[in-house]
């Protein structure tokens, strides 16, 4: 089991580069390799294991394969499954192209919610993954982020990086920045809990009091269906979230709430441990969509069917003072479509006479 807090994709205890002196590929094209340096906690480590560290959705032996194959070079030489990794040496890691990935992403989709010089602020939608991650290696967020603003021009161009990121599954505000230092401000406010954060949730069941906050603790969970599986844990970090019940159903409730932390999947663990899971979260409740009798079972099978039928989280605002100039900014996405649609049927069957189902 990997350490808590260590990151996936790593060795326990192996930095990656900070991400403020990282080289980033135009990821407006295919990918068609990957390069690291290895570091002094790495030095001497075979090389099959150091793949396995750096790429963990293929095994050892498809690493041995893609060595013998001359797939992996180290310094520009071939290399061996049980050459030693030193110090500074450079791997490259020649990557299968999927044949389904277009020779150019497109931006298509993207909803800009602002826009200046140093940042812009989109409104992901549910379903669009932030960054390319084991297999999924194109379309995503900042694939199309790259086919905007990447130029081939020395001096022109815009490397645009992900501020904070979004489950796949939560849609809502993400706010990305244009240039180092624009990046380097915005980390530190994030560090410094200078952002604020407000999410919006459809979840099974309700908390008893109308406003409150979730304390604590998270850090990964050994029994979780993935690395990223967290759980409340008395050594875990400290994290809090603060709730308001913004509408109440019979069996479901919309809440507003705060992170005041920022832990991984926080918010989807905070609520499941408060006993009300968020409708559809597959890992801290149930994959099963909402459906109209999970609100209302008088009704008969016949008036049943899905509601809403993916993760009921929304990432509705982020305020934070503009990284150049200190201007407040109040970054705003309106509610999804499909939430919206849910909301406004919940609401309805709430209206609807409890007899309605023995008339019909």
């Amino acid at each position: 089991m990997r350490p808590p807090g260590a990151a996936r994709g790593t060795m326990a205890g192996v930095p990656r580069p900070a991400r403020l002196t990282r080289r980033y590929p135009d990821l407006a094209r295919p990918v068609r390799e990957f390069r690291f340096v290895v570091n002094l906690p790495e030095d001497g480590e075979r090389l099959d294991r150091l793949l396995r560290a750096h790429f963990p959705w293929h095994s050892r032996t498809w690493y041995r394969d893609l060595v013998r194959r001359g797939g992996v070079t180290v310094n520009g030489r071939a290399a061996r499954p049980s050459t030693r990794a030193r110090r500074g040496d450079e791997v490259a890691v020649a990557l299968r192209v999927d044949p389904a990935q277009p020779e150019v992403e497109t931006d298509a989709g993207l909803v800009v919610l602002y826009e200046d010089e140093h940042l812009v602020a989109l409104d992901k939608p549910s379903g669009l993954a932030c960054h390319p991650v084991g297999r999924l290696r194109h379309g995503t967020l900042i694939n199309k982020l790259h086919a905007r603003y990447r130029a081939p021009a020395p001096g022109a161009d815009v490397v645009p990086r992900l501020a904070h990121r979004l489950d796949q599954d939560t849609s809502g505000v993400v706010l990305a920045v244009k240039h180092r230092e624009a990046d380097r401000r915005v980390t530190a406010a994030f560090t410094r809990r200078e952002v604020r954060k407000t999410y919006l949730a459809l979840v099974r069941g309700a908390p008893c009091a109308p406003q409150g906050e979730v304390d604590a603790p998270l850090g990964p969970d050994p029994a979780g269906e993935t690395a990223l599986h967290q759980g409340v844990r008395p050594d875990g970090l400290p994290a809090r979230t603060a709730y308001r019940v913004r509408r109440r159903f019979a069996r479901h409730a919309w809440l507003e709430l705060e992170p005041r932390t920022g832990r991984t999947h926080q918010i989807r663990v905070h609520l499941a441990h408060l006993g009300c899971p968020i409708v559809a979260d597959h890992l801290y409740g149930s994959l099963r969509p909402l459906h109209v009798r999970d609100e209302r079972p008088d009704l008969p099978a016949a008036a049943d069917e899905v509601l809403l039928g993916r993760l009921g989280l929304h990432a509705a605002r982020l305020e934070l003072a503009h990284p150049m100039t200190g201007a407040p900014l109040d970054l705003v996405a309106p509610l999804a479509p499909d939430l919206d649609r849910a909301l406004a049927a919940l609401t309805a069957l709430a209206a609807a006479p409890a007899d309605a189902g023995r008339r019909a």
